[in-house]
């Protein structure tokens, strides 16, 4: 290495060595006194890791576990004792007092000043209820109605300005997008009320579940999720990726009885329409049925001079009803109901009178002996004189 180099070498180190310690003086490179630069770079490094993790779904857990609450309730204590009949071992009796299950299920702060959704089924044999909350507060509450048919009960409980989600529109919900189901699947066995989170995505919309003898509520239009849905999830919160609300998770499907990858929650609009009503109305009105339906078969096809393949055949129309102003005759086929096809009498009952509230306007078409024909139909309360 010649003379002149090795000027340049020695030079260049110093003035990088100047440079070093002119920016530690700035405070701009620091060193730590033990580990030296490799801490600090550790750090850096560390803390590029924490913001590349921070997804938007870390987010919306954060911002939605406040207002996703655990459903309790208190019922009367029972014991057993042993009975002086031979042929009655033991007596089960009622005990003075009251013991709390706090949790039954899950639910939804829906508005700030004490509105909670939840499922039907998880109050549904509940005198007293009460909601606790993230932070541990346990608050009274009292069920002002529910949708049975639905499966959806509104809460009100004692407190203000509590953490409400924010409500989307179920109309917007699409297949693959990112979701987040929410809710407290462990109830008693860890005794606390933060929220269990699951991910998964859209799976499909608009199942239908129709009523059976051992289940008579009627689940339609339902999101399908594979996001983990467990028992103790019911009446939890299935999220979009945005933060929205936009389904209450409700029930799956499972050979095993544990999470398959196959839950379902009732669409938020339809949650809405339960909550509006019940809050301007104080209680879920019922629906007056003053027409009757059949299937269409090929017999009465024939009869009928129809041109249709499927739809509900009027049978009976009462007087001075909604369905007499609209103008059904007995004879008609009905089939399709604002646009959507339907399939049978049964389809049609559940499109109409299950599915919506009292004064939600319908638009039947019609083949009346091949014609068709439209017209509106409007969903009334029956006469006090026919309420049960």
């Amino acid at each position: 290495m010649t003379k002149n180099r090795i000027i340049a070498v020695l030079v260049t180190a110093n003035l990088l060595l100047i440079s070093i310690v002119g920016l530690r003086e700035a405070g701009i490179l620091k060193k730590d006194p033990v580990f030296g630069n490799a801490f600090a770079q550790e750090v850096t490094t560390q803390s590029a890791s924490l913001t590349s993790r921070r997804t938007e779904l870390v987010d919306v857990a954060e911002q939605m576990a406040p207002s996703v609450v655990s459903i309790g309730g208190t019922r009367p204590q029972y014991s057993v004792r042993p009975h002086q009949s031979f042929f009655r071992e033991f007596l089960v009796l009622q005990e003075e007092g009251e013991q709390d299950v706090p949790y039954l299920g899950s639910g939804v702060i829906v508005d700030s000043d004490g509105l909670v959704v939840t499922n039907y089924h998880v109050v549904e044999k509940e005198d007293d209820v009460f909601v606790t909350l993230v932070d541990g507060r346990k608050l009274p509450g009292k069920v002002l109605d529910a949708d049975v048919v639905l499966d959806i009960a509104l809460i009100k409980v004692e407190g203000k300005n509590l953490p409400a989600a924010k409500l989307g529109d179920s109309n917007n919900v699409m297949v693959g997008e990112w979701t987040l189901a929410m809710g407290n699947p462990f109830g008693n066995v860890i005794g606390d009320p933060t929220p269990t989170v699951t991910a998964g995505v859209i799976s499909a919309l608009n199942r239908n579940f129709r009523p059976s003898e051992n289940i008579p509520r009627v689940y339609l239009d339902m999101i399908q999720t594979d996001a983990a849905i467990n028992p103790g999830n019911s009446g939890g919160a299935l999220v979009n990726a945005a933060g929205e609300l936009i389904g209450i998770n409700t029930f799956i499907v499972s050979r095993s009885g544990g999470a398959e990858g196959i839950g379902f929650a009732i669409p938020i609009n339809r949650v809405k329409a339960v909550v509006n009503e019940i809050v301007e109305h104080g209680r879920v009105r019922p629906r007056l049925v003053d027409f009757q339906t059949s299937n269409l078969n090929e017999r009465t096809k024939k009869m009928l001079e129809t041109k249709a393949e499927k739809g509900a055949v009027v049978t009976r129309v009462n007087a001075d009803g909604p369905a007499e102003a609209a103008g059904l005759k007995v004879g008609d086929v009905i089939t399709e109901v604002n646009g959507e096809d339907v399939v049978d009498a049964q389809d049609l009952k559940l499109k109409v009178w299950y599915n919506r509230q009292v004064g939600s306007r319908f638009r039947f078409t019609i083949d009346r002996a091949g014609e068709p024909v439209e017209t509106e139909y409007t969903l009334v309360e029956p006469p006090e004189d026919e309420e049960e």
